[in-house]
């Protein structure tokens, strides 16, 4: 039988503790949801080489930028129109937690 090496442990671990930190990170959005309008800045490469629709939006006068997969055109695909409009939804508090989504929850209004 094989021993686990010490080197295998700590990747397990490390692992581990950035997917934990990307699904609170997601669940906190998720339930602390703001929706504002952005506009999309179009696809573009991102630094590994993938496709990214970027878009940026504002919040309390400061502009936020963020991106999501080029995957979302396949969803809504005149958001990847550059100067489309496009629906941010953001964490209350942490406008830098933010993704698209295609339409407005029911019951949701814009911020």
């Amino acid at each position: 039988m094989k021993k686990i090496s010490p080197s295998s442990i700590i990747v397990i671990v490390l692992f581990i503790l950035v997917f934990s930190f990307a699904l609170i990170k997601k669940c906190n959005r998720e339930k602390h949801s703001i929706y504002t309008k952005g506009i999309s800045q179009g696809i573009h490469e991102g630094v590994r080489g993938n496709q990214n629709l970027d878009y940026i939006f504002i919040v309390d006068g400061e502009e936020i930028k963020g991106f999501v997969p080029s995957s979302f055109c396949d969803k809504c695909p005149k958001c990847c129109i550059n100067g489309d409009t496009v629906i941010v939804r953001y964490e209350n508090g942490n406008p830098q937690n933010n993704d698209l989504v295609t339409k407005l929850p029911k019951g949701e209004i814009f911020f």
